[in-house]
This record gives C-alpha cells, sequence and structure tokens, in this order.
C-alpha cells in the first residue's frame, strides 16, 4: 500500500480517537454532567459505553454515581484506560468526607496509609458468599480510616471517610471511592495498589455478584433490616454523607 496512503489513514483514524484514545474531560465538565444526571443513583458511562456487565445494573436512587464501572475500559473522567485495559473494581464519586460503611460483618486484615501512587487503602475480609466464593475488598483513595489491621467490624459500622483528590495518576483526577473485590487475598507486600491485599488479576471478582438484592441490585443499608451472611450492602444516601460498600 502506498506509504502516503497510510499516513492519511493514521490521520483519519488518530483524530477520530479511533487508534489515539479518549482523552479525560474536565473537572468542570465531570461535574456539569453528574448535575445534569441528577448527582444520584445513575451509571455514568462515558463515549455510550455498552454495559460491560453481562447482566443490568440498578442503583438506588439516593446512591452515590458509579463513574468507572466495572469492566468499563473509561477511567473516572472519561479516559481510556491502559494498563490493565479493563477496570477491576468500581469507582463511586464522593465528596471528601462522606462516611464510608463497612459491607458486612468482616474483619480488617491490611491497611496502608500514604501510598505514594493511590493515598491510603484498607482491606477486609466478608468470610465466604453463599456459592462458597471467598469475599475480599479492598478500598482505595480513601481519607481517614477509623479501624486498624486486626479489627472486627459490622454491617453498617463507619469504617472510614471518602478522601480528597490524589494528586496521582493513581488518582484518575477526580476524587472516589474504588472498591475492588477479589476471591483470593494477597500476600505479597511488595505489591502495590489492588494487588497489594488482593493479589494477582486471576482471582479478582465482580462485586456486582454479590449484593444482598441480587446480582446487580445494591441495595441500602437499613438498620432495621436482617441481611443473608455472606452478600454485601451498598446503598447510600449523598445529602446525609453516607456510602455503603
Amino acid at each position: 500500500m502506498n506509504k502516503y496512503l497510510l499516513i492519511f489513514i493514521w490521520i483519519l483514524f488518530s483524530q477520530n480517537n479511533v487508534f489515539a484514545g479518549k482523552k479525560n474531560i474536565s473537572k468542570e465538565n465531570f461535574f456539569s454532567l453528574i448535575e445534569e444526571k441528577g448527582l444520584t443513583g445513575f451509571i455514568l458511562r462515558y463515549h455510550n459505553e455498552k454495559n460491560p456487565n453481562e447482566f443490568e445494573i440498578i442503583l438506588p436512587k439516593n446512591s452515590p454515581p458509579i463513574i468507572s464501572d466495572h469492566h468499563s475500559i473509561y477511567g473516572v473522567l472519561g479516559g481510556s484506560r491502559s494498563s490493565p485495559k479493563k477496570h477491576g473494581g468500581v469507582d463511586f464519586y464522593q465528596k471528601p468526607g462522606e462516611k464510608i460503611l463497612a459491607a458486612a460483618d468482616g474483619k480488617v486484615y491490611g491497611v496502608k496509609v500514604k501510598d505514594k501512587c493511590i493515598g491510603n487503602q484498607f482491606a477486609i475480609d466478608f468470610g465466604k458468599a453463599p456459592d462458597g466464593t471467598r469475599l475480599y475488598a479492598t478500598h482505595m483513595h480513601v481519607g481517614k480510616i477509623h479501624v486498624k489491621k486486626g479489627d472486627k467490624v459490622k454491617r453498617g459500622q463507619h469504617i472510614a471517610d471518602a478522601g480528597e483528590l490524589v494528586k496521582t495518576k493513581c488518582g484518575g483526577g477526580i476524587e472516589h471511592l474504588h472498591f475492588h473485590m477479589s476471591k483470593k487475598r494477597g500476600t505479597d507486600p511488595t505489591y502495590w495498589g489492588s494487588w497489594r491485599f488482593l493479589g494477582k488479576p486471576s482471582g479478582w471478582i465482580n462485586p456486582h455478584l454479590y449484593w444482598t438484592g441480587g446480582k446487580g441490585r445494591p441495595e441500602c443499608f437499613d438498620e432495621g433490616k436482617t441481611y443473608p451472611e455472606g452478600l454485601l450492602n451498598h446503598g447510600a444516601g449523598v445529602g446525609s454523607a453516607l456510602l455503603l460498600l
């Protein structure tokens, strides 16, 4: 093929972001976008991305929005992901200082403060799901952590506060909570990020499979309600600064 034709094709596709990938939107555009969508109870899907899950996800109306879903190829501000290309966790937009509550009864097995790339992080063993899968979860980019390694936690307990923007590439450009799960526990302290407490991607699992409301149906925590062991609450009330993960 003529080299000039190849150059022309490259320019054409690059201008349309086929090869070049998508870039992050500005924080101002991000806030306008979530305000336009009603602030709560929705999943932000950039560039008309189809649901990357194999089933529908429905958030409670008062839930903070998911701004980068499990297996999405786009980050929290809409830029194309590089490595890994598919998101391993679920990212929720939270204002700094909002409460993070325990998803279920469990035990804290790891805490890392002031990681140079991801900020503060902690991990909880939530025991076994009804299908026998072990549920380990890490919470990243958080603010003040109210638990320590070895602590037992109860469903609905205030365990941390949402953090300020982590001003590194890992922070994604906007403050948020990264919630990530695995069926295996990380054992190598030299790892960082999700790998530190969850191990390699071969063990990672989709949080949407383990909500108390059923697959793809997270529920808000209700203190007067009884929940099945081994399944997780998500519930949230932005106005009252609650996020349950």
